[in-house]
C-alpha cells in the first residue's frame, strides 16, 4: 500500500480545512439574510395578516430539516463517499432563494397567496435538501478534519461569519429602511444575496478531498434500523434525557418567528429594526460562542445547555414586560426589545 508524502497530506488537510470553513461562513451569512426569526417572518407579515401563516413557516423549516435526517442517515450508511451527496443536496436547494427573489421582483407579490405558498415550498425543499447536506457534511468533516482541529475550525468560522453577519444586519436595515429599496425589491435583493452566499458555500465544498472508506455493502433494513432507534431510546437513559431536554427547550422556537411581528405591528417599530435586530441576534451568537465555549471547557456541556436555556427564557419575559407596561415606539423601546434577539442568538449558538 502506498502512502502520500507528508507535505501532500498537509496540503490536503489545509485544503479541506478552508473548504469547510468557506461553506460554514457562506451558509451562516445566508441564514442571516434569510433569517427565520427576522427577515422571513417579516416578509410573511407583508403577504398576510395571519399569525398561523407565520407559525407555519417555522414548522415547515424545522420539520423539513430535522425529520429527513433520520432517513438519510441510514440511506448513506453503505456509501463509500459522502461528498457527492452534500453536493447533490446543495444543487437542489441552494439556488431556490435566488429563483424566488426573481419571481418576487417580477410581480409575484401581487398574488400574496401564491407568493406565500411558493415561499413555503422553497423552505420545504431547501431545508429538506439541506438535511441531506448536513448528514453527509458532518460525516465527511469527521473523516477528513482531525478531531483536535475541529473545534478551532468551528470557532474561527463562527467568529468570521458572526462579524460579517453584523454587517449583513446593517445592510438589511438599509434595504428595508425609508431610504432603501421599495417593496418587494428590498426583500428580493436580500433573498438573492442569501442564495449567492449559499452558492459560494457550495463552490467551496467542491474543493473537499474525501478518501474512500470501508463500509458494509448492504445497509440495515429499514425495519432493523427503526428497531435500533427505538431500542436506543429505551435503553440509553442519558440519551433519552438529552432528547427530552432538547424537545422541552425547543418550545421557545414556537415563539421566535413572532417577535419581529410584535415589534413592528404592536410596538410600532420601523422596518429598519428588522436589520438591527438581526445584528443584535448575531452579537448574542458571537458573545455566547466565546463565553459558553469557555464555560463548556470548565464545567461541561450540560452547564451550557442550562445557561443558554435560562437566557432564552428572558426573551418572552421582556416581550411580556413591554406589553404590560404599554410601551410604544421609541428608541428606548427598540433598545430594550433588542435583548430578545440577543437572547435568541445565545440560545441558537
Amino acid at each position: 500500500m502506498t502512502t502520500l508524502p507528508l507535505h501532500h497530506e498537509k496540503a490536503e488537510s489545509r485544503r479541506n480545512y478552508f473548504a469547510f470553513m468557506g461553506d460554514y461562513i457562506g451558509f451562516a451569512l445566508a441564514m442571516t439574510f434569510a433569517s427565520t426569526t427576522t427577515v422571513l417572518p417579516d416578509l410573511v407579515g407583508r403577504l398576510t395578516d395571519s399569525e398561523v401563516a407565520v407559525g407555519l413557516l417555522a414548522t415547515i423549516t424545522n420539520g423539513a430539516w430535522l425529520l429527513p435526517q433520520l432517513i438519510y442517515a441510514n440511506w448513506l450508511t453503505n456509501k463509500r463517499r459522502k461528498k457527492p451527496f452534500f453536493i447533490l443536496g446543495s444543487l437542489i436547494g441552494r439556488p431556490l432563494y435566488l429563483l424566488y427573489a426573481v419571481a418576487l421582483g417580477l410581480g409575484l407579490y401581487r398574488q400574496p397567496v401564491l407568493a406565500l405558498l411558493l415561499l413555503y415550498g422553497v423552505q420545504f425543499i431547501f431545508f429538506g435538501s439541506d438535511a441531506l447536506v448536513t448528514v453527509a457534511w458532518l460525516d465527511v468533516m469527521g473523516k477528513v478534519i482531525p478531531e483536535a482541529r475541529r473545534g478551532r475550525l468551528i470557532g474561527r468560522s463562527q467568529l468570521i461569519s458572526g462579524l460579517l453577519s453584523i454587517s449583513a444586519g446593517v445592510l438589511i436595515a438599509v434595504l428595508l429602511g425609508e431610504n432603501g429599496l421599495a417593496y418587494p425589491l428590498n426583500y428580493a435583493v436580500i433573498l438573492a444575496i442569501a442564495s449567492l452566499c449559499l452558492l459560494f458555500g457550495m463552490f467551496s465544498l467542491t474543493f473537499v478531498i474525501e478518501p474512500d472508506e470501508p463500509v458494509e455493502e448492504q445497509r440495515p433494513p429499514w425495519r432493523d434500523y427503526l428497531a435500533h432507534l427505538l431500542r436506543t431510546l429505551r435503553q440509553d437513559r442519558a440519551f433519552t434525557r438529552l432528547i427530552l431536554v432538547r424537545l422541552l427547550a425547543g418550545f421557545d422556537g414556537l415563539a421566535m418567528s413572532f417577535y419581529i411581528l410584535y415589534a413592528t405591528r404592536e410596538l410600532g417599530l420601523p422596518p429598519t429594526t428588522v436589520g438591527l435586530f438581526t445584528a443584535a441576534q448575531i452579537v448574542g451568537r458571537i458573545v455566547a460562542s466565546l463565553v459558553l465555549g469557555a464555560l463548556a471547557e470548565r464545567t461541561g456541556s450540560h452547564r451550557v445547555v442550562q445557561v443558554a436555556t435560562g437566557v432564552g427564557m428572558t426573551a418572552p419575559l421582556v416581550g411580556l414586560a413591554l406589553l404590560l407596561t404599554g410601551a410604544q415606539e421609541s428608541v428606548m423601546t427598540g433598545a430594550i426589545f433588542a435583548w430578545v434577539f440577543v437572547a435568541i442568538g445565545t440560545t441558537i449558538s
